[in-house]
């Protein structure tokens, strides 16, 4: 599989601007999101999960059969993807049904 980001935004509504034109392409294999605090590294991680939007660009995942646009077919990329963040905050709002879910 290969992830290929392009030119992807997101502007919080605090006006804190953490994507801003991001684009690169990761083949399969590890790779390494390295950056200070603040540089955007969980932001694109989350737009990668399909936990937020983002404001504008374009994500693929792509691989033999396979032709995801993760920004708009979120329920299949959830199918092929997973994301498991060092820290992972429990929502006191969300049920653990709707957690599984998403």
């Amino acid at each position: 599989m290969q992830l290929e980001i392009k030119d992807l935004t997101k502007t919080y509504s605090n006006g804190v601007r953490a994507l801003k034109g991001v684009t690169l392409t990761i083949s399969q294999g590890m790779f390494g999101l390295l950056g200070p605090n603040g540089a955007g590294k969980s932001s694109l991680m989350r737009t990668i999960a399909t936990l937020q939007e983002a404001d504008s660009g374009s994500v693929r995942l792509t691989g033999p059969g396979t032709d995801l646009n993760v920004l708009t077919q979120k329920d299949a990329v959830r199918r092929v993807l997973g994301y498991l963040p060092q820290e992972f905050g429990v929502y006191p709002r969300v049920t653990a049904e709707t957690m599984l879910d998403h």
